[in-house]
């Protein structure tokens, strides 16, 4: 198991650490010797073996307690947010060894983590839990194109998906008529099941997914509160209607405080929930 906090002992050097519970199951010496050189070769810590913890960054400690748990080599890892701790830029660093220690053991490793984002780059399988009941289970991308819920939704993905309470106006067999509240109708194409007028639902729409209208007819205006330049995208926040919206534009937006931005969602890119947050319909 890796903790959260490392839990080395300080006064033991990375040597002493990586070999304590080898020598608990009074494995021979010569074979402690081997998996700790082994471990620290393949963690590229090596170099680290006669320092103590505090002689240490936050990554190599990490590595460190990486490195015990490889030393008994178990068949499954149990990761409890191992990367919490550390500062922005070292955790993508991290997140990336973790992934490549992942493909060269080959062994089932399990994750624990509250940031979606290293959910969605590592894993193979993700389990979505809140208040301890599975909300769903699948590979990244199937929980982030379908998600089972509003909970779901708005955990996976980066920046979270916007959420526009509303009613369905009309159905047809094309599709449905959404409108929310100070909002332009818009038409969704969906094909659709169990859906009537009058039903009240909220509409998903990811902020990469808002995107600026062309045409004069059923536009959205956002009347914008603040601008986030990131260099090679923009976000732009504003009020649609009565909700809060985040909007992630490309390239660098001009567009300020104050102002209007006419956008849609994108087409084929939105799901509809119920009253009780399930997903009732999509494209």
């Amino acid at each position: 198991m890796v903790f959260q906090s490392y839990a080395l002992y300080p006064h033991m050097t990375v040597r002493q650490n990586l070999s304590f519970g080898l020598e608990n199951m009074r494995m021979p010496k010569k074979e402690i010797v081997r998996r700790v050189d082994s471990a620290a070769n393949l963690l590229q810590i090596d170099n680290l073996l006669e320092r103590r913890p505090k002689q240490l960054s936050g990554g190599q400690r990490q590595r460190v307690a990486i490195g015990r748990a490889i030393t008994r080599d178990p068949k499954i890892f149990l990761f409890d947010e191992p990367l919490s701790n550390l500062d922005a830029e070292l955790r993508v660093l991290m997140r990336a060894e973790i992934t490549s220690l992942h493909e060269r053991l080959g062994n089932t490793m399990i994750y624990v983590t509250h940031d979606q984002i290293e959910a969605m780059t590592m894993a193979d399988k993700i389990v979505v839990l809140r208040k301890g009941v599975i909300e769903q289970v699948g590979a990244p991308l199937e929980l982030y194109n379908r998600p089972a819920n509003m909970f779901v939704a708005g955990f996976i993905g980066s920046p979270r998906m916007n959420f526009i309470p509303g009613t369905i106006t009309d159905v047809t067999p094309d599709g449905l008529t959404f409108v929310g509240e100070g909002l332009a109708p818009i038409i969704l194409a969906s094909a659709v099941e169990n859906l009537t007028p009058g039903m009240s639902v909220t509409l998903g729409v990811r902020p990469e997914d808002m995107v600026p209208a062309k045409d004069q007819k059923g536009n959205w205006s956002v009347a914008v509160t603040l601008t986030e330049q990131h260099g090679a995208s923009t976000y732009v926040h504003g009020r649609l209607g009565t909700t809060d919206i985040l909007i992630h534009q490309p390239g660098q937006s001009t567009v300020g405080r104050g102002e209007a931005l006419e956008v849609k969602p994108r087409l084929g890119q939105w799901h509809l929930f119920d009253e009780q947050g399930l997903r009732v319909a999509s494209p």
